[in-house]
C-alpha cells in the first residue's frame, strides 16, 4: 500500500528569481548610463535581494508585489533628478493653474520619439533575451558592480579642488568646504553708495526680464540680435545664481551685497543689501511695474515682503494684451506697458526715479493668440524678437524724450529650451549654467557721449553690476567723457555657485560639480 503524499510535499517548490522585475532593473541601469537617472546602486541592491527571496504563490507572493511597486516608484523617485518631495510638494498647487494645451505640451516634450523608440527596443530586446539568459543573474552583477565602486569612492581620499579666481578663498580640500568658503566670502561683500553730486536729475530702471539665457538665444539663433549693440557694458558670463523667478528676484533685489544662499534669502538682511533700498535713501522715488499681474506663485508677494519693495504697480488698465500665460492670465505690451510708465514720469517732477520693471513675455508655456500653434521653440523666438524690439523701440523713445537714464538689463534665468541628460526641456530644477548664464547689459541714454561698447567676459554676478551703478551714481555718466570701460575696471569677479532649493551648482576649475539634496557631490555633465 503506497503512503499518502501530504499537502505540503505537492506544494512546488517556490521560485526564485526576479522574473519581470529584471526588466524594471535593466531600465534604469540603461538611463544611468545615459546619465538621465542617478542611480544609487546600494538601495537598488538591496530591492533586488527582497526580491530575489523565495515567496509562496497566492496571498504572501500577492503581498510582496503590492509592498514591492510603491517601494519601486520611490526608489525610481529618489533616483530621478527631480527634488525631494519636501521641495516639490509645495509646487503642486502652482501646478493646477496649467492649462491643458500646456500640459500636453509638457507631455511631448518628456514622451520623445528617441524616448519612445528606446522604449521598444528595451521591451523587445527583454522579451527575446529573456528567453535564453537569466538577466536576473545578469542584473544582479551589475549592482554588486556599482555598488562596489561607490564603496570603494566612499572609502578613497577626496581628490582635492581647486578655488576658482574671483572668490577671494584659498585652495579647499573637498568640494563642500570650497563651497563654504566661498559663502564666507561672499558675507563681507557691501557696495557702498555715496550721495549723489549735484546735476541734472537722472532715473535708475532695471529691466528684469525672466527666462532668458544665451543658450536659449543661441538655439533659436537670436544671440547677435542687434538689440545687443546698442549697450554700452555687455556681460557675457553673468550669473544669476538662480532658476525661477521669485529667488531671482530677491537676488537682484539684494543686490548690493554679496551673494546670500538660496535658504538665505527669506531671511532677513541688513537694510544696506537691499538695492532699491540704498536708491532711496540718495533720494531716489521708488516705483515698481509688470506686464502681468505677479499672481504666480505668489510672486508679487515676495518681491514686496522678502525683496523690500512695497510699492503699488503702476496701474495696467486699458494696455493691450499680447499674450496668454500658462495659467491663461493676461502678459501686457511691453512696449505699452514701458510707455506708460514714460508718459507718468514725464508729469512727475520728482528728480531721481528708481523702477524695477519685471517682464514674463518669453516665459514657458505662453501663448500667442495670434499665432497658435507655433512649436517651443518657434514660439519663443517671434516672442523675443517682438520684446527685444519692443525695448529696441523703447530706447529709441528716451532717447527723443533726452531724459537721463541708467538702464539696466539683468534677466532672471534661461527658459532651458534645449533640455539636458538630466532635465527635459523647460524643467530648471538643476541650476546649470546653461539656465543661470544670461547676458545682462547696462547703457547710459541721455549723455553728451557716445561710447564705444565694452564686452566683460569676466564670471560676474548682481556684485558687479551694483558696483558699476554706484560708481555711475558717484560720478555722473552723462557728460561729455564717459567712456563706459572707466566704469568696468578692477570689477569684482564672482565664482560660479549656483543654487535651487534642492540641488548646487560649483564651478571648479573647468568642471562643473553638483549637490543633491542628500550632499553628495558629482560631476555634471550635460
Amino acid at each position: 500500500m503506497s503512503a499518502t503524499s501530504s499537502p505540503s510535499a505537492r506544494r512546488p517548490p517556490a521560485p526564485v528569481g526576479m522574473g519581470g522585475w529584471s526588466f524594471y532593473f535593466i531600465v534604469k541601469l540603461a538611463m544611468d548610463w545615459q546619465g538621465a537617472l542617478n542611480l544609487h546602486p546600494l538601495p537598488n541592491l538591496a530591492f533586488a535581494l527582497l526580491l530575489l527571496l523565495p515567496v509562496p504563490r497566492g496571498w504572501p507572493r500577492f503581498m510582496r508585489a503590492a509592498l514591492a511597486w510603491p517601494a519601486a516608484i520611490a526608489l525610481l523617485y529618489r533616483d530621478s533628478w527631480l527634488p525631494p518631495p519636501d521641495k516639490l510638494l509645495p509646487q503642486l498647487a502652482a501646478l493646477r493653474g496649467f492649462t491643458l494645451s500646456y500640459w500636453m505640451e509638457l507631455a511631448g516634450r518628456v514622451l520623445t520619439p528617441s524616448l519612445l523608440t528606446s522604449a521598444v527596443i528595451l521591451v523587445c530586446g527583454y522579451l527575446l533575451l529573456s528567453r535564453h539568459l537569466r538577466l536576473g543573474t545578469l542584473v544582479m552583477a551589475a549592482l554588486l558592480a556599482l555598488g562596489g565602486r561607490q564603496l570603494w569612492q566612499e572609502r578613497a581620499v577626496p581628490v582635492p579642488v581647486a578655488a576658482v579666481a574671483g572668490s577671494g578663498q584659498t585652495a579647499a580640500q573637498t568640494p563642500e568646504e570650497q563651497l563654504a568658503a566661498f559663502y564666507r566670502g561672499e558675507k563681507q561683500r557691501r557696495v557702498q553708495f555715496q550721495p549723489l553730486p549735484a546735476g541734472p536729475g537722472f532715473d535708475v530702471l532695471l529691466l528684469h526680464i525672466c527666462s532668458l539665457s544665451w543658450d536659449d538665444l543661441e538655439a533659436v539663433g537670436l544671440e547677435h540680435h542687434p538689440l545687443f549693440s546698442r549697450f554700452d557694458m555687455l556681460f557675457t558670463h553673468f550669473n544669476s545664481a538662480a532658476t525661477y523667478s521669485g529667488p531671482a528676484a530677491l537676488r537682484v533685489l539684494r543686490a548690493s551685497c554679496g551673494q546670500p544662499t538660496h535658504a538665505a534669502l527669506y531671511d532677513p538682511a541688513p537694510d544696506n543689501c537691499y538695492l532699491f533700498s540704498n536708491l532711496a535713501q540718495l533720494g531716489f522715488k521708488v516705483e515698481a511695474t509688470f506686464n502681468h499681474d505677479g499672481s504666480f506663485d505668489g510672486f508679487l508677494k515676495q518681491v514686496r515682503s522678502y525683496g523690500h519693495l512695497d510699492k503699488p504697480l503702476i496701474d495696467q488698465q486699458g494696455l493691450p494684451v499680447n499674450l496668454r500665460a500658462f495659467d491663461s492670465s493676461p502678459i501686457y505690451s511691453d512696449y505699452a506697458t514701458l510707455d506708460r510708465w514714460l508718459q507718468l514720469r514725464q508729469r512727475d517732477d520728482s528728480p531721481h526715479v528708481a523702477t524695477y520693471y519685471n517682464t514674463i513675455s518669453l516665459h514657458d508655456g505662453n501663448r500667442i493668440p495670434a499665432k497658435p500653434g507655433l512649436s517651443t521653440n518657434d514660439s519663443y523666438q517671434y516672442r523675443a524678437n517682438r520684446l527685444f524690439n519692443d525695448i529696441d523701440r523703447f530706447i529709441d523713445q528716451l532717447e527723443q524724450s533726452h531724459r537721463k537714464l541708467i538702464l539696466l538689463v539683468v534677466p532672471e534665468h534661461g527658459a532651458a529650451l534645449r533640455g539636458d541628460k538630466q532635465q527635459f526641456g523647460g524643467l530648471r530644477e538643476i541650476p546649470t549654467p546653461r539656465i543661470t548664464l544670461l547676458p545682462a547689459a547696462i547703457k547710459v541714454i541721455g549723455g553728451d557721449n557716445h561710447a564705444h561698447q565694452v564686452r566683460i567676459d569676466q564670471p560676474i554676478s548682481y556684485y558687479a553690476v551694483t558696483t558699476i551703478l554706484s560708481r555711475m551714481l558717484s560720478k555722473s555718466p552723462f557728460g561729455p567723457d564717459y567712456q563706459p570701460d572707466a566704469y568696468a575696471q578692477d570689477l569684482p569677479g564672482t565664482s560660479y555657485v549656483a543654487e535651487s532649493s534642492g540641488y548646487v551648482m560649483m564651478q571648479s576649475g573647468t568642471r562643473y560639480l553638483l549637490r543633491q539634496s542628500d550632499g553628495s557631490w558629482n560631476e555634471y555633465q550635460p
